[in-house]
């Protein structure tokens, strides 16, 4: 967040102040008013000290120090008062207008905001025009250089993503065109001619003809839109859109000049690295970011901004383990409001979990920020990191120290904190009735008439009447599009602070349909479906890592539950040698819906074993197993994979539903599908990725992709069995492959074994076991079916009970 102007007046006083006491003689200290006044204002006499220079003026009508402390402690005290301040400065200048500290302090003393666009475009124009006047006097002062810097900042904002269009009637679902065309947008184009103009006319305005013909080209009764902020819709209705971002480039130069001129002229001038860290930011550029604190380490060590700046810049630059650091580093730097800040998750929460929140803060935030680590075998939380980037880019672009609010708590910051920053960042001014131009000042000569706006004001509602709507006028839209939604802000006052756009009372009157463009409804509802979102992207090359996961009865109440995955392998490798050359990292995690983990497994594989590679037409798979006991329930299973340093990486979650076979109730496991089941001998797998149940060796098919030429075995278990007076249960076996595409039921008999007996049975055949419950297997033979989706539904009919229960399970044939 930024120093206000009233703190760097301060501080630029505050040297004045001491130089005047050194530059005092000893001897004429005694009973001078300037020096009993500079006394009493440094020991917070501050009414003294007005007094004192008040008398020291009566001495000397012409002591301009006399008026500039004046200024100051009408300033910066408890005896505030702006005009008195200013007219003291003002007299000031008149004495000596070339002093280039009392031009720096009326500087500083334009920043004020006005609670009015017209007076703040103005005093920005003028602070433009002093700032350079100053540069001519002095050409090293930080505070001009560090003045144009954020002039052209603005300026970068205003144009990186700046469109402008005809005016248009949004007002009804069939909107209709204007004969004249939109003066806001002409307003930008003013503004941009002024750009130009003080870069040596660097840049070129590029309207189209479009905009300075009588009427329309297009046809406005072939257009139908109820959203105005549809650019993508406009264009593609022929409406000419113009993108104004080409001078973004050259506001940037300007700009990173500038600061980097008030540094190399004051390298403690503290405001002059939040602006650098602001368009480094706004930019992109993390390299020169952490080149330029570098320098603000030297001296601003323990400033707890320079930490979050660093936690960005490296999170950006993908250097994760220097960005973890640098967060954790900041919040010992940081006042107890900022870490509550930092570390306060309700407004990224769904409403259902609020409670749970509110009983135990620190724990939950534990829970979710761990529930929400989208790589388990990283030494840092890089979702944790990315909250932490988004409140520090929220309060770097957001936070006005003028209004005491840091920048997460506005609105643009609080939907940047919960989305990140949007896919599409546009600004547009879609339209105007008055066609007057508003907000640029007059220039006679070197000076820049302030009045101008005032006397338009006063024009356009004589023009137009009290019905004249100023902020309609001066209104900029401001579009961030994710995707599947958007949000759309309004800057009445054109001052940059962006509130979400409602039509006002007067466009729902005239057909305006809010449940489209209230963006305030909008918004509630997005929040509320979609509290926060991230979408991780791995360093290094990604790879698709399939897998599936079965669950099966367990001990104690719990379920026995497998995950089988697969890593594609790409490279060619030697069939006949034992290992291929790799050393990776593997885990498996189970997260439940109350964000607890409840398993966990952490690994090192020294080499991938060449016997569970399973080959196919277009790629080979290696293939392993986690065999994990959890509860039942709704739960997330996360499987990752990554070699050593991070050169490929796999992470793959997702939402499973853990069966409860603890009841009494026939019950059947899921459908594992595999590549090879067989006898196992001496309770040993035939593979190391092979699971073992029922005395059965079987490797499962994480891929759930099958080659017709290719048997595919199916193994399933059933609980709960009703057995006969003679303690025999008795159960059939249904098998059915249906086209997943069709739906119509019609199955295909299957041919397979059970129990591995070695005899050919139909679908259908009873089975009959000494006990309530068992496991078998199936090989289905599908080397007459066609290729694709299909679902394969088994189903178990208990002849003692009547009972029965079935399991679904899709796969794909090639």
């Amino acid at each position: 967040m930024k120093a206000d102007a009233r703190s760097r007046w301060a501080r630029l006083s505050g040297l004045f102040l001491a130089a005047l006491l050194i530059a005092t003689p000893v001897s004429a200290q005694d009973g001078d008013p300037m020096t009993e006044g500079i006394m009493a204002f440094r020991g917070g006499e501050h009414a003294a000290a007005v007094a004192h220079f008040e008398q020291a003026l009566k001495d000397n009508p012409e002591n301009a120090e006399a008026y500039f402390l004046l200024a100051r402690l009408y300033w910066e005290t408890d005896l505030r008062d702006v005009k008195k301040a200013g007219n003291y400065l003002e007299s000031a200048l008149e004495i000596e207008p070339g002093n280039v500290q009392f031009m720096v302090a009326l500087l500083q003393q334009l920043r004020a905001d006005s609670e009015l666009f017209i007076i703040d475009q103005s005093r920005e124009a003028r602070r433009r025009r002093l700032a350079i006047d100053i540069l001519k006097i002095d050409e090293s002062n930080s505070f001009a250089h560090e003045e144009l810097g954020e002039v052209y900042i603005r300026d970068f904002w205003r144009y990186r993503n700046a469109l402008m269009y005809p005016a248009l009637d949004f007002l009804t679902a069939e909107y209709r065109s204007r004969m004249e065309y939109d003066p806001m947008a002409g307003y930008l184009v003013d503004q941009a001619n002024l750009f130009d103009q003080a870069n040596g006319g660097i840049v070129e305005s590029e309207i189209p003809e479009t905009f300075s013909q009588a009427g329309p080209t297009w046809n406005p009764n072939q257009v139908f839109m109820a959203d105005e902020f549809d650019v993508e819709a406009l264009s593609d209705q022929g409406i000419p859109v113009v993108d104004l971002s080409g001078r973004a480039q050259v506001a940037y130069d300007r700009a990173i000049f500038h600061l980097n001129s008030a540094l190399e002229s004051d390298p403690r001038q503290r405001t002059v690295y939040d602006h650098l860290m602001e368009i480094f930011a706004l930019k992109g550029e993390y390299d020169e970011a952490l080149n330029m604190l570098s320098q603000m380490y030297v001296f601003f060590p323990e400033d707890p901004e320079l930490w979050t700046y660093l936690g960005y810049a490296h999170y950006h630059a993908g250097n994760m383990d220097a960005a973890s650091k640098s967060f954790e580093t900041s919040f010992r730097f940081m006042d107890s409001e900022t870490a509550y800040a930092y570390n306060h998750i309700e407004n990224i929460l769904p409403k259902d979990e609020l409670e749970a929140y509110r009983a135990d803060e620190a724990g939950y935030t534990s829970r979710f920020w761990t529930s929400k680590d989208p790589r388990y075998l990283t030494p840092y939380n890089e979702r944790k990191m990315e909250h932490y980037a988004r409140l520090t880019y929220a309060d770097l672009l957001y936070g006005s120290s003028k209004l005491d609010m840091k920048g997460w708590n506005t609105r643009r910051g609080e939907i940047l904190v919960r989305y990140g920053i949007p896919q599409g960042d546009v600004i547009i001014i879609p339209r105007s009735q008055s066609g007057v131009m508003m907000g640029t000042p007059e220039r006679t000569g070197t000076s820049i008439d302030d009045s101008a706006a005032d006397v338009g004001v006063a024009m356009n509602v004589g023009r137009f009447g009290s019905g004249w709507d100023m902020f309609e006028e001066a209104n900029t839209y401001n579009i961030w599009d994710y995707g599947e939604f958007q949000f759309v802000f309004e800057d009445p006052f054109r001052n940059g602070e962006f509130r979400l756009y409602s039509p006002s009372a007067s466009d729902i009157s005239e057909g305006a349909i809010p449940y489209i463009n209230d963006y305030i409804i909008k918004a509630e509802e997005t929040i509320r479906e979609t509290p926060e979102r991230y979408e991780y992207e791995a360093p290094g090359r990604q790879i698709e890592l399939p897998y599936a996961v079965a669950a099966f009865k367990g001990t104690d109440g719990n379920t026995d539950l497998y995950v089988n995955y697969a890593i594609p392998i790409t490279d060619a490798y030697d069939p006949g040698a034992e290992f291929i050359n790799i050393t990776a990292n593997a885990g498996t995690f189970v997260v439940a819906d109350n964000r607890d983990i409840l398993v966990e497994r952490r690994r090192t594989v020294y080499g991938l074993p060449t016997s569970q590679i399973v080959r196919f037409d277009e790629s080979n798979l290696w293939v392993d197993t986690e065999h994990m006991s959890t509860p039942p329930g709704e739960h997330e299973v996360s499987v990752e994979f990554e070699t050593t340093g991070g050169g490929t990486v796999a992470v793959q979650r997702r939402e499973v539903t853990v069966h409860d076979f603890s009841g009494s109730d026939l019950a059947m496991s899921d459908i594992l599908l595999s590549y090879r089941i067989e006898e196992s001998f001496d309770g040993m797998p035939v593979s190391g990725s092979d699971i073992l149940r029922q005395g059965l060796s079987i490797q499962p098919a994480p891929w759930t992709v099958f080659g017709t030429d290719q048997p595919i075995y199916i193994y399933f278990e059933v609980y709960n069995l009703t057995p006969d007076a003679e303690g025999v249960s008795r159960y059939e076996v249904e098998a059915e492959l249906t086209p997943r595409e069709s739906g119509s039921g019609i199955g295909r008999a299957l041919r397979g074994m059970f129990g591995g007996g070695g005899q050919g049975v139909s679908t259908g055949v009873p089975i009959s076991v000494e006990a309530t419950d068992d496991g078998q297997y199936l090989i289905l033979d599908a080397v007459n079916l066609e290729s694709g989706l299909y679902t394969l539904k088994v189903t178990i009919s208990d002849t003692v009970s009547g009972r029965d229960v079935d399991m679904t399970k899709d796969l794909f044939l090639e």
